[in-house]
């Protein structure tokens, strides 16, 4: 995944670009984003039933885009549930600008992480390689439901 790609896609999307699934206009899509990566940077803390769940969950996800999925947007089933710590469809008023900017520092964060493994709330101890793919994947997957992502 490349972070100059990501941030492109996120430089095409505006307030009015429409989703091709999902409930999430794009202010919502972005915050939802960065929600995901203040999680894995533990800047939220999840009660401890989330973390238990969270780290089970997470196991299986990364192994389910891994082997299934094959990091491949396409490939990855629409419209899921998420959990509340990232749900965002109920947030009204959101400022498109700020939300934009914020993920784009968010993903440029990431990408300046050079430790060999991070200890996250979520999903617990995670070799950088594979902490980058899932956040990466993550926000390709949205900008890819906003058609400004392409594979």
């Amino acid at each position: 995944m490349d972070l100059d790609k990501l941030i492109k896609g996120i430089e095409l999307l505006n307030k009015d670009t429409l989703p091709n699934w999902g409930k999430m206009n794009s202010s919502m899509m972005l915050k939802h984003c960065s929600a995901f990566i203040d999680v894995y940077l533990n800047k939220t803390k999840l009660n401890p039933l989330i973390f238990v769940v969270g780290f089970i969950f997470g196991v299986f996800h990364r192994l389910y885009l891994k082997y299934i999925v094959g990091y491949n947007v396409k490939n990855y089933l629409k419209n899921l549930p998420t959990l509340k710590v990232f749900n965002t469809y109920r947030c009204e008023n959101l400022n498109f600008e700020f939300e934009k900017n914020k993920l784009i520092n968010d993903l440029k964060e990431v990408e300046s992480i050079n430790k060999k493994y991070l200890v996250n709330n979520f999903h617990g101890i995670v070799p950088n390689k594979a902490f980058k793919k899932v956040v990466y994947f993550h926000t390709s997957y949205h900008l890819y439901q906003f058609d400004v992502y392409k594979t």
